[in-house]
């Protein structure tokens, strides 16, 4: 299974609970305690792999974020893994976004007075699903796979 194929799988499907049960993952459970309408969430992170996972009321994964690490240990994904580009910006990302007529936003790195210093980012629109970039240092520090509308 690619990274991608994830969005959107169940948190008790076969793929999940083979890893979790590999890392010895405790999935947390976060329910509206205020009453203020909000949905339940569940989270689960592997720090070897450098990833955290955020599924939806409904038990379905809505997201996932991957940071970059060393890991040589257990990995059942096939395919690319999205943290393998080969660009290093924004701009050469929208390059290659455009080169393969992907629909993507690109917003340069700015500082704001509430939430201080917003890195650059650039963000992949697909049918169901995005794929999220964002840059620190001239490279990708940090990527994002995101059901659509989440």
């Amino acid at each position: 299974m690619d990274y991608v194929d994830l969005i959107g799988t169940p948190l008790k499907s076969d793929i999940l609970l083979d890893l979790f049960e590999t890392y010895d993952v405790d999935v947390i459970y976060s329910y509206d305690r205020s009453h203020e309408n909000m949905d339940d969430k569940y989270t689960a992170e592997i720090p070897e792999m450098g990833l955290a996972f955020i599924f939806d009321s409904s038990q379905h994964l809505a997201t996932v974020f991957m940071r970059f690490v060393d890991h040589s240990g257990f990995n059942p994904f096939k395919g690319i893994d999205p943290r393998s580009v080969t660009f290093k910006s924004g701009i050469e990302a929208m390059e290659y976004a455009k080169e393969r007529s992907i629909d993507a936003k690109h917003s340069e790195a700015k500082h704001d007075d509430f939430f201080g210093a917003i890195p650059e980012w650039v963000k992949f629109n697909f049918n169901s699903f995005s794929v999220h970039y964002q840059f620190q240092g001239g490279a990708v520090e940090m990527v994002t796979l995101q059901v659509q509308n989440a």
